[in-house]
């Protein structure tokens, strides 16, 4: 019996290949997509439990565990997409003061579009990415400097304590005192009527913090001897 093909006979490649194959799906899991939801997990509620990234993603728990060890890798994912967001680098031949500057500005920045991330990421220690090779940059250029490596490891503790309340500070309002408390404190509202026009009160705060903390270590070093 003949076959009656409607749009015609097809061709001896495509009988020859058959039925074309459905393309597979989309990958359903992996360690972008995970970190990625517990972000935005993290963002909404402050926090994620392995159990509700697993609901959130629709899967089953296990299914997580087969990219993934645990709560705390996601975690690290996590500081890796924030601190490869930064593209921080650090030229460990630069200017110890420069450098310092540098890196805090961009830790402020990239934890003042995540605020709510700072806990997890002050609450946890810090794994072989992007945020050791900045450590240790910043480690070397300071101990170059002449810093005693006490005063260095104070001063990478001092940069995140500036950077984390400063990014805080970056997403407060812009006017903290309300006229009916400046009513009540007239120091206090002669000082913020001296601030200058059009200049952003935490920026201004930030870079006032810096220049005095690179004066005091300015001071440390000196004291305790530049080398050569």
């Amino acid at each position: 019996m003949a076959f009656v093909y409607p749009c015609g006979t097809p061709s001896s490649e495509a009988i020859r290949k058959g039925p074309s194959m459905p393309r597979p799906p989309k990958a359903l899991l992996s360690r972008e997509i995970i970190a990625a939801a517990a972000l935005e997990m993290t963002g909404e509620s402050g926090g994620f439990t392995v159990p509700e990234l697993a609901k959130r993603l629709n899967v089953r728990q296990s299914s997580l565990y087969n990219h993934v060890s645990g709560r705390a890798e996601i975690i690290e994912l996590i500081r890796q997409r924030l601190h490869e967001s930064l593209a921080v680098r650090v030229d460990v031949t630069g200017d110890w003061a420069d450098v310092i500057r540098d890196v805090a500005t961009a830790q402020r920045a990239s934890m003042a579009k995540h605020p709510w991330v700072i806990p997890l990421l002050a609450t946890s220690p810090a794994g072989l990415d992007a945020t050791i090779t900045t450590l240790e940059n910043v480690a070397t250029v300071l101990s170059r400097a002449g810093f005693r490596d006490r005063d260095v490891m104070l001063a990478i503790s001092m940069i995140d304590i500036v950077t984390i309340g400063a990014s805080l500070d970056l997403v407060s309002p812009e006017d903290l005192y309300p006229a009916e408390v400046l009513a009540e404190a007239t120091t206090l509202a002669r000082v913020v009527r001296s601030a200058a026009a059009g200049v952003s009160r935490a920026d201004a705060a930030f870079e006032f913090t810096l220049d005095l903390v690179i004066e005091a270590l300015r001071a440390r070093l000196a004291r305790d001897g530049e080398p050569g």
